[in-house]
C-alpha cells in the first residue's frame, strides 16, 4: 500500500515539473517573440524614416532643378544617386515588412541574411557611385571656398550618419539572428 502511494505521489510531482517546465518554455518563447517584434519595429521605422526623407530629398531636388530651367550641372548625378538611395530603403522596407509577416522561422533568418546582404552591398555600390561624383564636384568647385566648406561639413555628416546606420542595422540583423535561433530550438524542444 505504501508503495503505491508513494509511486503515486512520484508520478503527479513528475507531471507538476513537467507542466511547470512547458509553461516556463512557453513564456519564454512569447518573451523572445515580442523581442523579435520590437526589433523588426525599431528597424523597420529607421527605414521609413530614411525612406521618406530620401524621397523628400529626391522631391525638392528636382523642383530644384525645374525651378532652375536645367542650369545644374551635376543635377544628373545627384538626382541618380538620390534615386539609388530611396530604391535601396524601399528594398529594405519592403524586405522588413516580408519578415515580419513570415511565420516560418528558417525563412525569416534567410530574410533577415537577405536583408543583411541587402544592405552591405548597397554600402559599398553607393560608395563607389559617390565617389567619383565627390571628386569630380570638388575639382570643379575648388575655387568656391564657402561652397568646399559646405560639401566638406555634408561629407562628414553624411559619413557619421551612414556609420551610425550600418551599425545599428548590423546589430540589430545580429540580435533578430539569435532571437530565431533560439526561438526554432525552443520549439523543437516543445515539440520533441
Amino acid at each position: 500500500m505504501e508503495l503505491e502511494k508513494l509511486q503515486k505521489a512520484w508520478k503527479e510531482l513528475n507531471e507538476r515539473v513537467s507542466q511547470n517546465e512547458l509553461v516556463h518554455q512557453q513564456q519564454i518563447i512569447e518573451m523572445l517573440s515580442r523581442q523579435k517584434e520590437s526589433c523588426l519595429d525599431k528597424m523597420l521605422r529607421v527605414d521609413k524614416i530614411t525612406f521618406t526623407f530620401m524621397l523628400g530629398t529626391t522631391i525638392l531636388m528636382f523642383i530644384d532643378f525645374i525651378h532652375l530651367n536645367g542650369k545644374l550641372a551635376f543635377w544628373p548625378a545627384v538626382f541618380g544617386l538620390l534615386l539609388y538611395a530611396v530604391a535601396v530603403n524601399l528594398a529594405g522596407v519592403v524586405l522588413l515588412t516580408k519578415i515580419k509577416k513570415e511565420t516560418n522561422l528558417e525563412m525569416q533568418i534567410k530574410n533577415i541574411l537577405q536583408y543583411k546582404k541587402l544592405v552591405n552591398w548597397s554600402y559599398i555600390i553607393g560608395y563607389l557611385l559617390v565617389t567619383p561624383f565627390i571628386c569630380i564636384f570638388l575639382y570643379t568647385y575648388r575655387h568656391l571656398w564657402w561652397l568646399m566648406l559646405t560639401m566638406f561639413g555634408l561629407l562628414l555628416i553624411g559619413i557619421l550618419t551612414d556609420y551610425f546606420l550600418f551599425h545599428y542595422a548590423s546589430d540589430r540583423v545580429k540580435e533578430l539572428t539569435r532571437i530565431n535561433k533560439e526561438l526554432a530550438e525552443l520549439k523543437k524542444d516543445c515539440e520533441g
